[in-house]
């Protein structure tokens, strides 16, 4: 009796549920007397009247008082019933430690009752015990497997944590009651986040059939279209939304990226220059719009000009932020305004002091113009800012190794490569300080580790093979190692000389010429290839080329006394 009249009071009680609380308060009954004596049911006519008004205070919103009622009825009877009024009359009052216990206790007495299982996982729920309220779901599951709201919730509680088992759950409810909106629009974020882009795509399509003029989800369907690579898709659906909401600055930069990827640039610049025109343009797109702009001349640089606007516009708006120079730096380095550049990379390093590519690009610009002593100043100065960045040690390693420097050079460099020990610039530049400290172990040894990471890198095969050469070693490898990087770039003078000189070093003077000839005229060869140059024509009895060549060797390095003895005699 008593059970049915509870349900006819719960059935119109609204459960809200927030907030937490840890104290115990659940109350312990008196013993129950034996079924059907006088005393038993005196006691559950009390309990009766005082669940009565613990429900009516209940529906009242009047939880504290409705709690006092339903302790008391406890005394007289452990009914689930009751405490399942109580864990939802805590809940009510945010107070979850011992909503969790009633409900648990209510579960305890009918484990089968789903109403009383479903209060306690949404207890849990709210108290963020996330295992234990999913714990709950499955239980309700294994009782009712038609449960959707049970499947639902355990669905979205899995996500995080077992997101594969949850696009399952998922895919059940829309086999069990075909598409929704709902259902679909989880399925279709969680394939997204695992980059299972095509299922993402079938689920928003499905929300697409279901409202064809919903232009988010035509948005979000482009943006999954882009990730792969269909181009065409996306661009239907990004001027359908962008025709019905012109003013959308983000979707139309998008727009933009979509042609860019089609290398369809004029009509990007188009979509650019629109967002540009937009007063409330924020900073980062404006930056992302110039980088663009940036990238673009890369392959065309008749639009640097343009690129160099879009930065100064972005300048003249956000005077305070420092990102646009090195950008500004590069731009007008590439327009031959290197006075202009070094003041914008300046800038950047003053500004942001932490900035490695600032500081990279106003290093560069002096080593470009050969100006060594000021790279090393330069990078020397960024060493005291940045001391995790091998660019610096790198470039300043190669400026001391330029200048003659070489243990200077040895140590930046050694610190280069503990840094990146897998990029092959600062090893070779390593294994060539090496090679001028006659350390030819370690110089090998960096070589070797080099080509152990890609073993068809131009610059690594050319230092090696000339080290080997000047050396007399393993001359049928160097030879064939000169003639990989040769492969690569055929008219690099450096690459020339020493496959010129390797055949030189093998006797083979008449193929050594054209290398080292071609060496030279490609322009501003060293003092070394014109001395190679010359010791060629020596040993074809061509003295008077031979003495040319030496002597244009002697003007670039005036102090080789081995030169000067060699012109002397006419001979090597």
């Amino acid at each position: 009796m008593m059970k049915r009249c509870v349900l006819f009071y719960a059935a119109g009680i609204l459960l809200v549920i927030a907030g937490c609380s840890s104290s115990k308060e659940t109350v312990e009954t008196q013993t129950v007397q034996p079924s059907g004596s006088p005393e038993n049911e005196q006691h559950q006519s009390v309990a009766m009247q005082l669940f009565i008004d613990g429900s009516l205070k209940e529906s009242k919103g009047q939880f504290a008082e409705a709690i006092l009622d339903y302790q008391d009825a406890l005394r007289y009877d452990h009914d689930p019933a009751i405490f399942f009024a109580m864990a939802k009359c805590y809940a009510q009052l945010r107070r979850f430690a011992p909503a969790a216990e009633n409900a648990v206790r209510a579960v305890e007495h009918d484990p089968s009752k789903i109403e009383y299982r479903d209060l306690l996982a949404q207890i849990y729920l709210n108290s963020a015990q996330f295992d234990k309220a999913a714990l709950e779901y499955r239980t309700i599951l294994q009782i009712d497997p038609q449960n959707v709201a049970a499947a639902y919730t355990l669905a979205q509680l899995l996500e995080h944590v077992k997101p594969l088992e949850a696009l399952e759950l998922y895919n059940s409810l829309i086999a069990r009651q075909g598409p929704t909106w709902e259902v679909l629009l989880q399925i279709a974020q969680l394939n997204t986040v695992l980059q299972r882009y095509d299922k993402s795509i079938e689920a928003l399509e499905e929300m697409q059939k279901m409202d064809p003029s919903n232009l988010a989800v035509k948005q979000n369907l482009a943006e999954v279209y882009i990730r792969v690579k269909k181009y065409d898709k996306a661009l239907v659906l990004l001027n359908d939304v962008l025709e019905k909401n012109p003013a959308n600055i983000m979707l139309r930069a998008t727009l933009a990226d979509v042609y860019l990827q089609q290398n369809d640039w004029n009509s990007a610049k188009k979509e650019l220059n629109t967002v540009l025109q937009s007063d409330s343009l924020d900073p980062d797109t404006h930056l992302r719009i110039g980088v663009a702009f940036y990238a673009q001349t890369l392959k065309d640089t008749l639009i640097i000009p343009e690129a160099i606007a879009v930065f100064k516009q972005y300048e003249n708006k956000f005077p305070s932020d420092a990102r646009p120079y090195v950008y500004l730096g590069v731009l007008h380095r590439g327009i031959k305004k290197d006075s202009v550049a070094e003041q914008y990379f300046t800038r950047a390093t003053q500004s942001s002091n932490w900035n490695g590519d600032a500081w990279w690009q106003l290093g560069w610009m002096y080593f470009d113009k050969q100006d060594f002593k000021e790279t090393i100043s330069i990078m020397n100065k960024a060493k005291q800012y940045i001391s995790d960045d091998f660019r610096i040690y790198m470039l300043l390693g190669i400026a001391y190794n330029r200048s003659g420097m070489n243990q200077d050079s040895r140590i930046a460099l050694e610190r280069a490569v503990e840094l990146n020990p897998a990029d092959l610039n600062a090893l070779s530049s390593l294994g060539l300080t090496y090679d001028a400290l006659t350390m030819h172990t370690e110089s090998d040894t960096v070589y070797e580790r080099a080509l152990r990471i890609d073993p068809k890198f131009p610059l690594v095969l050319n230092n090696y093979a000339y080290s080997l050469s000047e050396r007399g070693l393993q001359l049928e490898r160097a030879e064939k190692m000169s003639r990989e990087s040769l492969a690569a770039d055929s008219l690099n003078p450096s690459y020339l000389d020493t496959y010129g000189w390797i055949l030189f070093q093998k006797g083979k003077y008449s193929e050594a010429l054209p290398n080292i000839q071609k060496a030279v005229d490609l322009g501003d060869a060293s003092a070394v290839v014109m001395e190679h140059l010359g010791d060629v024509y020596a040993k074809l009895n061509r003295t008077d080329e031979a003495i040319k060549y030496w002597k244009k060797a002697l003007e670039k390095d005036q102090n080789n006394a081995a030169l000067k003895e060699k012109i002397a005699k006419g001979i090597m």
